[in-house]
Parts: C-alpha cells; sequence; structure tokens
C-alpha cells in the first residue's frame, strides 16, 4: 500500500556545493524578499526571491533551523524547493571568521565609497551589502540558536 503523507510536503535545500537539506516535513518558513513567509503541504504554488536569513523546518517532533544565502525558492503543492549559493548551521559557522569577514567588508565599503562614478559605485556597494546581510542573518542565527560557546565568543567579539 502506498504511503500517504498528506500534511507532509518535501523540502529540499540545494547549494553550488551540496544537497544541503532534504525530508519530509511539516512546514517550512523561509526569509524572502517580502518577509518570512511560511508554507505546508497543498500550498499554492508560487516563485520567490530569498534574502539571507533563517531557515525554520519543523518535523513530527523536531524543530531545525539555519541559515540561507540570497537564492530563490520554488514552492509546489508537494515540494518546497530551495535553491540558494550557501546555506549553514548554527554549529558549522566559526564566530572569528564572522568577526574577520565583517571587517574585511568594511574596509571594502570604505574604498568603494570613493569610486566617482555614482553608477559604478552603487553596482560595487550593493555586492557588498550582501555579504553584510550573509554575514548579519549567521550572527542572528548564533544569537538565537547557537551554543552558549558561540554567543559568548560573539560577545567577545564586539559583535552583538
Amino acid at each position: 500500500m502506498a504511503e500517504k503523507n498528506t500534511n507532509k510536503v518535501k523540502f529540499t535545500v540545494v547549494t553550488p556545493y551540496k544537497n544541503f537539506f532534504e525530508d519530509k516535513v511539516s512546514s517550512v518558513i523561509l526569509p524572502t524578499l517580502d518577509g518570512e513567509i511560511g508554507f505546508m503541504a497543498g500550498h499554492t504554488p508560487l516563485v520567490l526571491a530569498l534574502k539571507p536569513g533563517i531557515v525554520t523546518v519543523r518535523t513530527d517532533d523536531k524543530i531545525e533551523h539555519f541559515t540561507v544565502s540570497e537564492g530563490y525558492a520554488e514552492v509546489g503543492q508537494k515540494l518546497v524547493l530551495v535553491v540558494c549559493n550557501s546555506a549553514e548551521y548554527p554549529n558549522d559557522i566559526h564566530v572569528r571568521w564572522i568577526r574577520e569577514a565583517a571587517d574585511e567588508e568594511k574596509r571594502e565599503r570604505e574604498e568603494l565609497l570613493k569610486i566617482e562614478d555614482p553608477s559604478s559605485r552603487k553596482y560595487a556597494l550593493k555586492e557588498v551589502d550582501q555579504k553584510l546581510m550573509r554575514i548579519k542573518a549567521r550572527i542572528h542565527l548564533i544569537e538565537l540558536y547557537g551554543s552558549d560557546h558561540q554567543k559568548q565568543r560573539l560577545t567577545e567579539l564586539e559583535l552583538i
């Protein structure tokens, strides 16, 4: 007899490097350009642009959280597919790396502000702003769901 999972949706997160997540879930909350939006089985099909942020996934007895970078989501009645540049669980994030990346982006932003051509400057700054949004998403994930050690390191490195 075929298994009936009408209350579940297959959720898949794909990055250029690996299939990050794949499972049948009860619900998914994604960070879209229009805000956080939740999905369950049977949702009306649509395609959404994602911004860097936290994804919340609920299975029967477990809730998981991880970050995604910019990308898109394709939502169907039985499948939610996320395609993004990166995805990370809290334990995969190194706080020292966040500090180094934030410092580097700050230096790069200061240099880009010196570009005289407004359209070139705007384009270059947009890329730096995307990187900063990814950094902020990682920090927020650790603040909410990271280990005590990670939270302590955020405080020590003055990232919160």
